[in-house]
Parts: structure tokens; C-alpha cells; sequence
């Protein structure tokens, strides 16, 4: 094709969904540096946004101040994604709050600004492009979800936006990473039925398909190629940059690679291994049952959270009205296979079961087996109540009292470990109806965020922790004296680990008394198993 090709990549803005967007800036100059050396054209630096509802990294924002600071190597042209609802839904009108965001290009770092639309938007986007390019910016306009898109709506999207007269580039993605060559070459040729100017492709890898995704979308006309490191982004990922570097200049450019391979060797594939992008069998399933990414992303974050389970929950997300839009409360539900309207499951009353008794909650991680002998030392010694926070996988040698199991996630794809592990458990009994299971006491449960408060016959808690129901019910079991082993949170990007702080929050509000015998990154009082 005659037209010049344009390399873009985006593995601060795309590659942020793993760590918050926080990354080390030892990193990033590294980064920038061999994005540099190796002629890359442009490089989107992250993220630019008003949202503020939790921590995220500086380049989720990428501010002007930020930018001000940061050393921007010359040779590629730098940028910014929005997304369009930034604008779209924010109060007061669009042009103010784009210029809440940006100044103009002249006094700024970056020179280009993607948006990235959802299908109902596109339309909406007109004047923030309008607008963007009054203020000196190359813009370009990146369309979601395009293989769920039939022909009539890509080539209405092509002939509408021919007729703004202010778009520079107008790109396609394969968020769903769903897309073989065909889908990719059947989408070109429909919005470039009435488009004419330059088309930008951004590839996922769910399928494997990444790099040779773009290579057929460079071959049929797209001049403007996406790529990440090592393919760090979103879910399964992008398309390579340094195989992309490898194929572009097969095909007669001039990229250099050196730097981009060290920086592969020495930086991304350690971080590769920490987080874990890139093809996977979950991802192969959610872009063949059309799931988004943030689903699997999030279910395999969750370390209680086996890799059979892991298939089955996919499974059961599949069947949502909408899997293609990623929706937390509708994950936790598919998790816990409790339908969100369920309300309060009520049970028996556990009043006086465990009266003046010391309980020992033994948690499933590596900490409680590290110190397992030393808790076996303890209860020979002080002789408390013994329980398991769901079934005693790791800690064998402990003989425990009862096992508590709060939502049957793990029972339902687990069940001849539940039923022939001759254990006596604790749990919503409604809840598992339909697995042999030994159920010694019926105690019920309702979930409602914010709030713990034992009621007798059931647990209302904050979330679906197994720790927060077994607390509930050992407070109004009347336990006297409550300890921990194996609390440790240590993987502070863990949803798990957040939803046990939200916990132990409401519990110190609350003035309940908990103690931790094995060592602890929570707000939790401590002592020390071996103080016997």
C-alpha cells in the first residue's frame, strides 16, 4: 500500500490495566529510550481521565504536570487516550471539560489524542473532536467492540464520520479478541466504504492471533498499527511490538531492535511472569463466547479461585444477558452462585454453640502450613475450638473441629474433596441442597456491602469472604476469644486482599476483637503462636 506507515505503542496506557498504571519510572525511561532507538512513531503514554474513585498510577492520568516532569526522548510523536464517556458523562459541557483536560497542543508535551468509543457513542464524538483539533491535536478515533458490529452499522460509522471533515485517523479494535484475518479484512472493507482516510487497527491476542491480526490488517490498508511490549495489555494482550519490529522490517524498514530486546529480556518478561498476560485457554474461551477481558482478568487475580473453577465460572458468565460489558456486581454473582436477589438466607440460631469457648480460624495459605506444627503445639496445649476457612486443602495435619464454606463456588466443581473428606460443616445449608455434603449446622447468610452484623440465624456481611461468615457466626455462637492463622495478605493488587482491609475495617469500627497468632499485613492485632 502507498500509504506511510505509522507504529504506535501503547504499553503504558494499555499494559496499565495489570499494575493500576503505576509504573516505576526507572521503567518507563528504559522504555521510552528503546521506543526511541528502535523509530517507533508514536507512543501513547497513558491514560487521561477526571476518574478519582480509587488509586491508580500517574499514568492513568497523565497529566501536564506529570509530563513536565518526565524526560521525552525525541524522534516519536507522544499522546494520550480519552475515553469518550470521560467527557460524554461529565457534568457540564463537553468543551469545558476537554478543556479541563487539555491545554492546548503548543503548551503541552503530548501532540496526539485517541478516544475510544463505545458503539453508542461514536456519534456522540463529533464535537470533541472538533474541539481537540482546534487546539492543535492530531486526533484519532479508536471504535471498540467492531466484531460484534454488523456491515450496515461499520459503513454507517464510515460515511458519518467522512462528513465531520476533522478526523485524522479513524481506528477499529478487536476488544474482544475475537477476530481471525477475515473479520479483520471484512471490517476494513466496510468502513472504508465511504471513509477515506487513514485506518488504525488495534489488536487483542485471546485467540493468538495478535501479530498476524495486524500484519493482514497492514497488508489490506491499515496505516496505523497498534503494539505493546511482550504484548502487555488488557486481558490476553496486544500484538508484540518487538515481533512487530521484526515483520516491518522483513518488509523493508528501518527499525532497530536492540534496545527493545533488552528491554524485553531485562524488564517485561520478568513482569510477564508476575502478572501473567498474554494467550491463555481462559482467554481463548471468553473471545470465543464473546466475554470481555476485565471478566477473566479479574477471575484470575482472584487466588481462591481454582483453574477448574476458573472454566466453569467463564462458563456461567457466558450465559449473562451481556457478557461483552464487564460488570463487577454481575462477576461476584456468577462467583458465588447466589442470584443478587436472593436476600437474607436465613438458617438455625447459633446461639450458645461455641459459649466461653477460644476459637482457632486456620485459613488455607501458605502461612498457616509454614507454621503448622507450632498451631498443632497450641491446641495441645490450650485446646480451643479448631475451624477451617473453607476445606483444609494445605493444612492436613490439623485435625479441625468444622469446616466453614460460605458460597459454593469451589463445592459445586470440587465436590468429592467436600463430600469424602469426612468433614463437619457450617454453612448456608439452602445453599447446597444439591452436594452431599455433612451440613452439622445451617447458618445462613446476606450479603450487603458495608455492613457486618451477626443476627442470630445468619451472617449479614460485607462481601462473599468465608472469614467474614465464620466471625459472624462465631460471635453469635458466643465464642469468647477469636485468633487468626494464616491472614496474611500479601498481594496487595488481590481483590481478596481488598475485601479482607473492607472486613477488618468495619470490624475495628465496630470494636470486635480479633487476634492474629502468624505474622499479618492488616490492621489486626497481633500475637505470637510460639508465645506458649
Amino acid at each position: 500500500m502507498s500509504k506511510n506507515i505509522h507504529m504506535l505503542d501503547c504499553t503504558l496506557r494499555d499494559g496499565g490495566y495489570y499494575n493500576n498504571w503505576d509504573f516505576d519510572q526507572d521503567v518507563v525511561k528504559a522504555y521510552l529510550n528503546a521506543m526511541a532507538d528502535a523509530k517507533v512513531d508514536y507512543v501513547e503514554l497513558g491514560l487521561r481521565q477526571f476518574k478519582n474513585q480509587s488509586f491508580l498510577g500517574a499514568h492513568a492520568y497523565t497529566t501536564s504536570e506529570f509530563l513536565n516532569r518526565l524526560d521525552l526522548p525525541d524522534g516519536p510523536t507522544y499522546g494520550v487516550m480519552i475515553d469518550a464517556k470521560t467527557i460524554l458523562s461529565e457534568e457540564g459541557s463537553h468543551v469545558k471539560n476537554l478543556d479541563k483536560l487539555f491545554l492546548d497542543a503548543s503548551d503541552e508535551k503530548i501532540d496526539f489524542v485517541r478516544i475510544a468509543a463505545h458503539h453508542a457513542e461514536v456519534l456522540d464524538c463529533k464535537l470533541i473532536v472538533e474541539h481537540l483539533k482546534s487546539k492543535g491535536y492530531i486526533v484519532g478515533l479508536n471504535i471498540m467492540q467492531m466484531s460484534s458490529c454488523d456491515e450496515e452499522l461499520i459503513r454507517n460509522f464510515g460515511k458519518e464520520i467522512q462528513n465531520w471533515g476533522c478526523l485524522d485517523v479513524l481506528y477499529f479494535a478487536d476488544s474482544l479478541g475475537s477476530m481471525l484475518s477475515n473479520d479483520v479484512a471484512h471490517v476494513y472493507k466496510n468502513i472504508t466504504k465511504y471513509w477515506t482516510g487513514d485506518v488504525g487497527f488495534h489488536s487483542h491476542n485471546n485467540l493468538g492471533q495478535g501479530i498476524s491480526n495486524v500484519i493482514e490488517a497492514k497488508k489490506i490498508g491499515c496505516s496505523w498499527l497498534d503494539s505493546t511490549v511482550t504484548g502487555m495489555g488488557r486481558g490476553a494482550g496486544n500484538a508484540q511490538t518487538e515481533y512487530l519490529l521484526l515483520e516491518l522490517n522483513k518488509q523493508g524498514e528501518n527499525k532497530s531492535c536492540k534496545k527493545v530486546f533488552e528491554l524485553v529480556a531485562d524488564i517485561f518478561e520478568p513482569l510477564r511472569n508476575h502478572y501473567k498476560w498474554g494467550p491463555s485457554l481462559d482467554y481463548y474461551l471468553a473471545a470465543l463466547k464473546g466475554i470481555h477481558p476485565t471478566y477473566i482478568q479479574n477471575i484470575n487475580a482472584d487466588s481462591s479461585i481454582p483453574p477448574r473453577i476458573a472454566l466453569n465460572i467463564i462458563d456461567d458468565i457466558s450465559n449473562l444477558d451481556n457478557p461483552d460489558k464487564f460488570e463487577m456486581k454481575a462477576l461476584e454473582t456468577v462467583k458465588s452462585n447466589i442470584a443478587s436477589d436472593q436476600g437474607v438466607i436465613d438458617g438455625d440460631s447459633a446461639s450458645g454453640l461455641l459459649e466461653g469457648k477460644e476459637i482457632l480460624l486456620v485459613a488455607q495459605t501458605e502461612v498457616s502450613v509454614k507454621y503448622q506444627d507450632a498451631v498443632i503445639d497450641y491446641i495441645n496445649k490450650f485446646l480451643p475450638k479448631v475451624m477451617s476457612i473453607n476445606y483444609p486443602s494445605l493444612t492436613k495435619n490439623i485435625t479441625f473441629d468444622n469446616v466453614f464454606i460460605s458460597h459454593n463456588q469451589k463445592v459445586r466443581f470440587e465436590k468429592n474433596y467436600y463430600s469424602a473428606g469426612g468433614y463437619s460443616y457450617i454453612a448456608p445449608k439452602r445453599l447446597f441442597l444439591d452436594e452431599k455434603i455433612n451440613i452439622s449446622h445451617d447458618y445462613g447468610i446476606f450479603v450487603k456491602a458495608g455492613e457486618f452484623e451477626p443476627r442470630g440465624s445468619y451472617a449479614c456481611i460485607p462481601n462473599y469472604l468465608t472469614l467474614a461468615y465464620a466471625i459472624s457466626f462465631c460471635l453469635d455462637a458466643g465464642a469468647s476469644d477469636i485468633k487468626l492463622i494464616g491472614v496474611s495478605g500479601l498481594n496487595m493488587d488481590n481483590a481478596q486482599h481488598k475485601g479482607m482491609q473492607e472486613l477488618i475495617n468495619i470490624l475495628l469500627r465496630k470494636g470486635v476483637s480479633i487476634t492474629s497468632l502468624t505474622p499479618s499485613s492488616f490492621a489486626l492485632k497481633e500475637q505470637s503462636i510460639f508465645a506458649i
